[in-house]
């Protein structure tokens, strides 16, 4: 019963109650006489709570105690039964997701789905049905996301205490309206986030930061460049506060803004800021995106290095990034006369957007 008390702090990201409600169990674990089938559900909720202490607070530490966990696990796998063997396969679907293994997070929430009629708790399934929504959306596999993330928000919404919850459903069905190209559409929803993440502004300035960082995304695929920067600013603030790992991914879509808006001196402060973080943060993926600005801003293009930088693109978790960087090389070749390097970049945003869809092809039949 306690397991499950901390199981439900952990889904409200109430992280002081979780932490001490953690404490206590595990000194009654200590006194009790031993019994594998609740160490093992100790050890998948502990595995469960360490993913919700690197979303609200990402530390290099944090990333490498999940390996741990997931471990110790791992030995007992033979023993779960219908309840242990979903949350197993949740919980590791989250754990591949948070390293950009969207494909695996995938297959392994397809094997927690089996499960989900054993599930009778509203809540629980509302939790998975988003964190499928998430997944899909970071696939672009549009419509599968939006369908997931409906039910999730339909369930949220009766249920005030789980605020963060429906912040977050709000910014992937937003996310998924931008992918539509209906971002009239997109706005409400972020607009309603960012009216929710006020009230939690001091207990999780992430989601604060990432209310503002996603309504400058929705106006920067407007062609608003003036709005998109005001809020992307004032995501950084936030972002900074926590040193967030979001850091490189804000200072670059900043920088990318300056730059359309040639403003070099502002563009050229955000792109060394934005490289430091990404070192620090050892983000390979957005190391190649700065390098990407390079090429396309700085230097005023370089096909051979741009398609090299194409190349490191091309996994699951690049194809996304690598669709729109073809893009932005394209138009930007077209428009400065360079016809031949822009069919190249816009053939090779045609060969993303073939990847992307084929892995929608992911069913065991």
């Amino acid at each position: 019963m306690k397991i499950n008390e901390w199981h439900r702090h952990i889904q409200k990201f109430n992280v002081t109650d979780a932490e001490m409600l953690k404490a206590e169990i595990e000194r009654d674990i200590e006194v009790m006489e031993e019994d594998q089938d609740l160490l093992i559900y100790y050890q998948l909720m502990a595995f469960r709570h360490k993913i919700m202490l690197e979303y609200t607070l990402p530390t290099d530490e944090n990333r490498m105690e999940l390996s741990e966990y997931l471990n110790k696990i791992e030995g007992h796998k033979k023993k779960l039964d219908n309840m242990r063997a979903y949350y197993y396969n949740f919980f590791r679907g989250m754990y591949e997701f948070r390293n950009g293994e969207y494909t695996k997070a995938i297959t392994y929430y397809k094997k927690a789905e089996r499960k989900i009629p054993t599930i009778s708790d509203k809540i629980e399934k509302a939790e998975f049905y988003f964190k499928l929504s998430e997944v899909y959306y970071h696939m672009k596999m549009t419509h599968i996301s939006m369908h997931y993330a409906e039910l999730s928000y339909n369930i949220y919404k009766k249920h005030e205490l789980y605020s963060v919850r429906r912040i977050q459903c709000h910014f992937v069905i937003a996310g998924n309206y931008d992918d539509l190209e209906n971002h009239e559409k997109a706005l409400p929803h972020l607009q309603e986030a960012l009216k929710g993440a006020e009230l939690l502004k001091s207990k999780n300035t992430h989601i604060y930061a990432t209310a503002f960082f996603n309504l400058g995304n929705c106006y920067h695929k407007m062609d608003n460049l003036n709005k998109a920067a005001r809020y992307i600013e004032q995501a950084l603030v936030q972002y900074r506060k926590i040193n967030s790992d979001v850091l490189p991914q804000a200072y670059h879509d900043l920088a990318l803004i300056y730059f359309k808006q040639g403003k070099k001196e502002q563009a050229m402060d955000c792109f060394r800021k934005g490289i430091r973080s990404a070192v620090d943060f050892k983000d390979e993926l957005f190391m190649n995106l700065f390098e990407a600005l390079d090429v396309l801003y700085i230097r005023n293009g370089d096909t051979p290095k741009l398609l090299n930088i194409f190349s490191r693109l091309e996994n699951g978790k690049g194809y996304p990034y690598l669709e729109d960087l073809a893009l932005l090389g394209g138009n930007l070749f077209d428009y400065n006369g360079k016809i031949e390097d822009s069919v190249i970049c816009f053939k090779k945003m045609v060969y993303a957007q073939k990847q992307i869809s084929k892995g929608e092809c992911m069913y065991e039949i």
